[in-house]
């Protein structure tokens, strides 16, 4: 149990170089924490869209019902937290549970708030995020339909991952620089013989393989279909595509998972087209059919998704749940239900390394790093990833 005494905020700048709002919490025994929240650029629908509000509001409304010297576990501000998203933000009521957790877990070892003894956990897999396309593309960005062509590395080997990755960041910059540009949403992003999807793919695929690094890595799409979605189905409008029904893009899934041996797909339908998922993720033995928008880090959606069979796997993020507690319940329903979790960050990052703990400490296989190239933050994560499965330091 720990007792507030204080509760502040500030601005901070996050990756966009944009201020953002940081809280700070105070305990009675001294502990100090920070909590900023990260944001996501594609939003789902089950996401709270932003809320307008002042910080010292909150701040004066969580004083004035009690919550500043009474005993708490992190069970119980969250609790309180969740209750007022609607008015608070969730961003804003992220930032103060993952405040809270800092202050609370100043003086315990990386697993003691989670009750079990601190143990050497072993690096997840790291999913190498390598071109960007979709409406918000700045890293290697190409033109595409999809947000992300990522590599998923089948080592845990940090150190041989990153030295692999920066071989191919090399091979991808020097072959972009020769192709024609176009401008997406104000960016300029590289174009191919075609306005074609596939050209990406075989683009990645092909600097993968010319380094001799076909068996390292998997490949892994990020479609973010809730941005695809038109009255009549389904619209690839970057690519100047037409309208395609739910069933041929459905179809069109099969054909990139047959012909370049997809291994993870990320949201390859709306967050309501359910029947899409369930028929995809039946059809499949060899792709992993992910969801991330389509369960937005809530527990109840992870275990109704995974009894209707709608998915393989989960992306855990944890602003989308609003809270400490409610991200590790949708981890721990993820994984009860038997769901591959990835951990994510979100496209607009805070240098909080809350993700990177929450991978290591529940032994998450997977997360999403990147663009390590561009976005410092990621390296942030990364390293904490480092000192927290390297055993060099006991705290």
């Amino acid at each position: 149990m720990s007792t507030i005494t204080v509760i502040a905020c500030r601005k901070v700048l996050n990756s966009h170089a944009q201020f953002t709002n940081e809280f700070i919490v105070q305990l009675d025994d001294g502990s100090v924490g920070i909590g900023a929240s990260p944001q996501g650029e594609t939003v789902s629908i089950f996401e709270d869209r932003t809320v307008s509000v002042d910080p010292a509001m909150i701040v004066g409304k969580i004083r004035d019902d009690g919550y500043v010297g009474r005993s708490l576990q992190q069970v119980d501000l969250d609790s309180y937290l969740q209750q007022h998203i609607a008015s608070f933000g969730r961003n804003n009521a992220y930032g103060l549970s993952l405040a809270f957790f800092a202050a609370a877990g100043a003086s315990y070892p990386p697993g003691g708030l989670l009750g079990t003894p601190p143990a050497r956990p072993a690096p997840p897999r790291i999913c190498l995020n390598i071109l960007n396309g979709g409406w918000h593309a700045y890293t290697n960005p190409v033109l595409s339909d999809f947000s992300e062509y990522m590599l998923v590395a089948k080592s845990n080997d940090i150190a041989e991952v990153i030295g692999q990755h920066n071989e191919l960041q090399r091979v991808v910059k020097e072959r972009l620089i020769a192709r024609p540009k176009t401008v997406v949403s104000g960016n300029p992003v590289s174009c191919f013989e075609a306005a074609d999807n596939r050209e990406c793919i075989e683009f990645l695929l092909s600097a993968r393989d010319s380094l001799g690094l076909a068996a390292a890595f998997d490949l892994m799409i990020d479609a973010s279909a809730g941005d695809l979605r038109a009255a009549d189905g389904y619209r690839f409008a970057i690519t100047g595509g037409r309208p395609l029904t739910g069933e041929a893009l459905h179809d069109y899934w099969l054909d990139i998972i047959r012909q370049y041996d997809l291994r993870f797909l990320e949201d390859p339908f709306h967050e309501r087209d359910l029947e899409r998922w369930q028929c995809l993720a039946a059809a499949q033995q060899t792709c992993h059919i992910i969801g991330d928008n389509l369960y937005s880090s809530d527990a109840g959606r992870i275990e109704e998704g995974a009894a209707r069979r709608c998915s393989h796997g989960v992306i855990i993020k944890p602003n989308q749940a609003g809270t400490v507690t409610a991200v590790r319940r949708a981890l721990e329903a993820a994984q009860r239900t038997g769901q591959i979790a990835i951990t994510s960050h979100r496209s607009i990052s805070t240098e909080s390394t809350f993700l990177s703990w929450l991978t290591c400490m529940y032994g998450v296989e997977y997360i999403k790093i990147g663009p390590l190239m561009t976005d410092y933050s990621s390296v942030v994560r990364l390293n904490e990833i480092i000192r927290l499965t390297d055993g060099a330091l006991c705290r």
